[in-house]
């Protein structure tokens, strides 16, 4: 396969290097965060069906599982906008 050399600043390969998984390159990082843009339904159907399932994250379900109790306290929002209508 061939390759390429880019450059990059300190910051921006810092964050780069964050995002890397045991075992990847940073060419995976690359690829894994930024897809193929897909253009048809069928696209995307053929996309989500050649990924894996995600690894599940312990740290993140704990956030959201703590931001959940305090999401039921909060008021009711008894204003509601009027729907948006497309201008004719």
């Amino acid at each position: 396969m061939a390759t390429t050399t880019i450059a990059l600043t300190q910051p921006a390969y810092e964050r780069l290097k964050k995002q890397k998984l045991p075992g990847e390159s940073f060419s995976d990082v690359v690829l894994r965060g930024f897809p193929v843009l897909c253009e048809t339904a069928g696209e995307i159907l053929d996309y989500f069906e050649s990924q894996p399932v995600p690894e599940a994250n312990s740290k993140l379900r704990a956030v959201l599982l703590a931001d959940r109790s305090r999401r039921s306290h909060r008021k009711p929002n008894r204003k509601r906008k009027a729907p948006f209508h497309f201008p004719s």
